[in-house]
């Protein structure tokens, strides 16, 4: 069974996220303790949910943490818009990003189930 680790700002957030991936069948972890979070990629992933707007992102590199362990997908979702967070923040090697205001959690879980699938082989 597919893990998703979603990293939010707050539960409200990760709740969201949390109810509408584990309706779809998929297992769930959840933090939104950035250093948290980097303790759980070690629990191998198959996907990172990264709610950029995480408080204290900036203190630790996660996104360079989550690439240097086996390469886990990353699912970038933002309340800024794509050019702004890709100048504020390193995003190479990040599968999908997608801005909260132009997207519906109904869109987030067909990008999470396309880049699971991907990862099936």
């Amino acid at each position: 069974m597919s893990k998703i680790l979603i990293i939010g700002p707050d539960r409200t957030t990760i709740k969201l996220y949390e109810a509408a991936i584990s309706f779809q069948g998929l297992q769930t972890i959840t933090t939104s303790d950035i250093r948290e979070a980097v303790k759980m990629i070690d629990q191998k992933p198959s996907l990172v949910l990264l709610d950029i707007t995480t408080p204290n992102l900036g203190d630790i590199n996660l996104i360079k943490e989550i690439q240097e362990k086996d390469n886990i997908p990353l699912i970038i979702v933002a309340d800024i818009k794509k050019d702004h967070a890709l100048s504020e923040h390193s995003i190479e090697g990040v599968c999908e990003y997608l801005s909260k205001s132009e997207t519906s959690v109904g869109d987030i879980i067909k990008e999470v189930r396309k880049v699971i699938g991907e990862n099936k082989k």
